[in-house]
């Protein structure tokens, strides 16, 4: 069967996109077509091997942006806010400005996000009915009613996907669909004396400055991303998505994950000073912290309650493909519309809390003229 649909993928060796190309490649109908700023690199060769047409494109090079969209049916969009935030070069650069590493951050997501909106309205006509797919996250800003107004990771991403889009393109936005991500179970990387720290008398504690009761989605990224864009893809446009395999407390996490390994472990409210004197990098706590804080109120989907979660998309779907989704215990559900996956305890190893190696919420490896990334303390 030859395919009849092209679908691009921004960011197509991360961690978002890598797993959204993994999913349409089960479908024949699709033509999977990959940007990175890198064809030569391993991942995109070893991606290319599996049938997906690597392009080089860049988020800061709109002309090519506009090339590598050209005749796609879906484009599917992530950008990266730690990319620019971690970079020595960048750093220096806000210095020169005068203005936080945050805030540069900010400037560079909000700008190469602009540019994919830009070249994707450029193909709008080619798209789909629900052909232009973004990963993005809450508003902060307009959320909290102002009190969480340097949320920039957040912010970045939703100041285009909607607000831009909506703004500039009325027919690209139609055709829109907007994922937010919950946080990743393989978040505990980037803050690991946060996540399992030792208490006084030798248990595991997490301390984060949300409240303790505060119900917050959790999602494997790599295992699920896929799965739920390729479900999404099916649904009317323009609508609003939570990505997540489950929603819960760091209370509850905590006592699940206690459960599973066998060991004493207990979840503590502490103040977003308390959090940054943990952090190596005190703009990296001050931005995670916020983060954490505003997951107590509004919430951290912004108490949006119109979110569609996959419960709805079973509801509204007729497609005979399964799902799983988990609790932090491993406790498995299968259902429609969703290809299967897996997840373990909390989506980590039985020991999260020796991995050296931190991960964001973004694709580690979206395009950009920059270097690679600095990694996370």
């Amino acid at each position: 069967m030859h395919p009849t649909k092209t679908i691009c993928i921004v960011g197509v060796t991360g961690n978002q996109g890598g797993s959204v190309a993994q999913r349409f490649l089960q479908d024949p109908t699709y033509h999977v077509r990959g940007l990175t700023r890198d064809p030569s690199s391993t991942k995109a060769q070893e991606l290319a091997a599996q049938g997906i047409e690597i392009v080089q494109a860049n988020l800061d090079d709109t002309s090519s942006l506009k090339s590598a969209f050209a005749g796609a049916n879906i484009i599917f969009s992530v950008t990266n806010y730690w990319e620019p935030f971690f970079r020595a070069d960048c750093r220096q650069n806000a210095a020169e400005l005068g203005i936080s590493c945050r805030k540069y951050a900010y400037d560079v997501e909000y700008q190469q996000g602009k540019n994919i909106a830009d070249a994707a309205a450029a193909t709008a006509e080619t798209l789909d009915e629900n052909g232009f797919i973004v990963s993005t996250l809450s508003q902060a800003g307009r959320c909290s009613g102002g009190k969480f107004e340097e949320l920039y990771h957040f912010d970045a991403k939703a100041d285009v996907f909607p607000s831009y889009v909506q703004s500039n393109y009325p027919e690209l936005a139609r055709k829109m669909s907007c994922v937010q991500t919950g946080y990743f179970m393989s978040s505990y990387k980037l803050v690991p004396d946060a996540y399992f720290g030792r208490a006084d008398d030798g248990s595991f504690e997490m301390a984060f400055p949300t409240a303790p009761d505060a119900a917050v989605p959790h999602f494997n990224v790599n295992a699920d991303m896929g799965n739920f864009v390729y479900a999404v893809a099916k649904m009317p446009p323009g609508k609003s998505y939570m990505a997540e395999g489950t929603t819960c407390s760091w209370t509850e996490y905590m006592r699940l994950w206690s459960k599973v390994n066998s060991v004493p472990a207990s979840y503590r409210q502490i103040t977003l000073e308390e959090l940054i004197d943990r952090t190596p990098d005190a703009e990296f706590g001050r931005e995670v912290g916020d983060m954490f804080a505003y997951s107590t109120e509004p919430g951290y989907d912004g108490g949006d309650r119109e979110l569609l979660h996959a419960a709805d998309i079973r509801k509204a779907s007729s497609s005979p493909h399964r799902t799983h989704t988990a609790t932090p215990h491993g406790a498995n559900h299968w259902n429609s519309p969703f290809e299967a996956s897996t997840l373990t305890s909390s989506g980590t190893t039985t020991a999260p809390y020796t991995s050296p190696q931190p991960t964001t919420p973004e694709s580690s490896t979206t395009p950009s003229t920059s270097k690679p990334a600095k990694q996370a303390p």
